[in-house]
């Protein structure tokens, strides 16, 4: 008994310190912007996203072939299109960058005219960085390579038309559709992903140097998705389909490498965007979907939307997503929690696209292409509670009448010989309140009180009973009221989300209170017969349940009563007949493995 107490009191323990452990914020809608289309403000899918220190946001609409600048709270202010031939044209902008000084930075493709190649021209297509001022003027171009040159064979070019309408031969270097990634240090230096390789370029795009990230201790880079630089000149590069984040100093330097595949505080699912904050963290955002369902009392609807198979009651799911915080190390430091109702239209179709210096958290709906911005706030909202109250009022009226065929008296049929009268009253009301602390534990609280008030009238149409005391008349009336109150908290703890290894353990505590008072007395006022029984009975239990496996789960119980009934007794005569106590107290205790072979 001792080992299953303590084993009990433990898992409260750590259910109740858990969420202090695991230290996450939540974040709040703040405004809405943009919409599908060409015009200022709109957007086509395909597009990236950079911010600068004041909150401005840089748009690079790949389908568009243009940029737009906006200020904090959504409004356009700018625009950059590449229509004039002379200065740049934009080719297929993948990826956007904003300096200190509000410089703008693309990393696009570029057609260069190779030197001595005439009839036909050959031209080189490959990446370029253009760079723009704050106001949106182009500056220049800076190609990765020399391309004045011709590189590679004349069997990879394809056929095309120069400016002037001549025959012309274009080389592309490598897949035009591949990721180039993008990013700027302090100082103005340019850094470009391309196809394992870093290209660093100066302030004035000069080349700085190369590197490959596939270093000794790093391996091969599966799937590049994000970069990202600090304020020391570190870059970091989320690697999707290994999981992981790689730090390199500015030099190109493999320095460290974090997360590992899982769902738990410290590991990615498929991490796909990365930002670099002012305060030397890195926030990170990956794939990692968390689905808590609340399944409700309400009747399933029978055209509901979200639900399939044959589920009698409907049910409400929300769905939380995850941006983590690390330190420059590598060390996690805490999560922000996103949670979307499946029920929210507004929800249906959010992804994350962009993370902004100060951790507000940009989300685009793919059918409207409006994006909804939240920010960082305390971890208790209100919206992420499910409260759901039910109130019952039940009312009951019956009326017995027994007519004795068997006493021959001339009444049969239309005079009963006993005739009751029961009236019942009952109004309850339940409360529950469910939330999800976090993606692993739930939370949830519940009230039940049921009001009881119950008549039961009688009437003996026989000769008036008789015995030695007399006469009297047997007519009575039976009045119950009862009460019952209970409050029940709950822990739920998901130990593993996956669903072939799915495993929780949970715990509950709960009060309940029990009042009864019954009184029977005679309605003849020559007969004071009475009864009157009292009920006062408490009770408390709490218990356990912990997953040993996908097929066996151990439970734990134990619950506790006490209390009392007493009734007294008084005869037709008012002479005290009978009194009576009662004293209850129980403890059950239960321990059981249930399985399934």
């Amino acid at each position: 008994m001792v080992i299953f107490r303590t084993v009990f009191w433990a898992l409260i323990l750590s259910l109740l310190i858990y969420p202090l452990a695991d230290a996450h914020k939540e974040v709040e809608f703040i405004r809405e912007f943009g919409g599908k289309g060409e015009g200022e403000g709109e957007f086509a899918k395909k597009m990236s996203f950079a911010f600068d220190q004041d909150g401005g946001i840089y748009i690079a609409d790949t389908e568009n072939l243009r940029i737009q600048k906006l200020d904090p709270d959504g409004r356009f202010l700018f625009e950059i299109r590449g229509t004039d031939p002379d200065k740049f044209l934009f080719g297929n902008p993948m990826d956007i960058a904003v300096g200190l000084d509000g410089t703008i930075y693309v990393v696009d493709w570029i057609t260069v005219h190779v030197d001595n190649t005439e009839s036909p021209r050959i031209f080189n297509y490959a990446p370029c960085v253009h760079r723009f001022d704050s106001q949106g003027n182009f500056i220049a171009s800076y190609p990765l390579q020399d391309l004045s040159k011709r590189i590679g064979t004349l069997e990879a070019a394809a056929p095309a038309l120069d400016a002037q309408g001549n025959y012309a031969l274009i080389i592309p270097q490598g897949d035009t559709q591949r990721s180039l990634l993008l990013t700027v240090d302090d100082e103005g230096g340019i850094y470009v992903f391309d196809d394992g390789y870093i290209y660093k370029l100066d302030a004035d795009g000069k080349a700085a140097g190369t590197f490959t990230t596939a270093q000794p201790s790093t391996g091969q880079l599966s799937k590049p998705a994000d970069m990202t630089v600090d304020r020391e000149g570190n870059l970091y590069i989320v690697d999707e389909d290994a999981h992981r984040v790689l730090k390199y100093d500015r030099e190109g330097q493999f320095l460290l490498s974090f997360g590992e595949y899982g769902d738990r505080a410290g590991q990615f699912i498929s991490p796909f965007h990365l930002i670099a904050l002012d305060d030397g963290t890195v926030l990170v955002a990956d794939r990692a979907k968390y689905k808590k369902d609340y399944a409700s009392d309400l009747p399933r609807q029978r055209y509901h939307p979200f639900q399939f198979g044959h589920v009698p009651y409907r049910i409400f799911r929300s769905r939380l997503r995850r941006v983590q915080r690390f330190y420059a190390d590598g060390e996690y430091a805490e999560k922000i929690l996103i949670r979307f109702q499946r029920e929210n239209e507004e929800h249906a179709y959010l992804s994350l696209k962009a993370i902004d210096y100060t951790g507000n958290l940009y989300f685009v709906d793919s059918e409207t292409l409006k994006f909804r911005v939240f920010g960082p706030t305390s971890p208790l909202i209100a919206s992420a509670f499910q409260t759901e109250t039910k109130l019952r009022y039940i009312y009951d009226f019956e009326d017995i009448e027994i007519d004795n065929q068997d006493d021959l008296d001339p009444n049969l049929g239309t005079k009963a010989d006993f005739d009751e009268r029961i009236k019942w009253n009952q109004i309850g009301a339940e409360i529950s309140l469910t939330y999800d602390i976090n993606e692993d534990l739930r939370f949830a609280i519940s009230n039940d009180l049921t009001y009881l008030r119950l008549t039961d009238t009688s009437f003996f149409r026989t000769p008036d009973f008789e015995d030695f005391r007399g006469s009297f008349n047997q007519d009575d009336e039976t009045t119950e009221t009862s009460w019952e109150d209970q409050i029940q908290i709950d822990f739920t703890l998901i130990q593993n989300h996956n669903p072939y290894r799915y495993r929780e353990a949970g715990a509950f505590a709960y009060l309940n209170v029990t009042r009864d008072d019954f009184i029977n007395e005679a309605l003849h006022p020559q007969n004071d017969r009475r009864l009157d029984f009292k009920v006062r009975i408490s009770s408390w239990g709490a218990g356990m349940r912990y997953d040993l496996g996908r097929a066996f789960q151990l439970q734990f119980m134990v619950a506790h009563s006490y209390g009392y009934n007493e009734y007294t007794y008084i005869d037709e005569t008012s002479v005290l007949y009978a009194t009576g106590f009662l004293q209850i107290v129980g403890t059950v205790v239960l321990l059981s493995i249930n399985g399934v072979f």
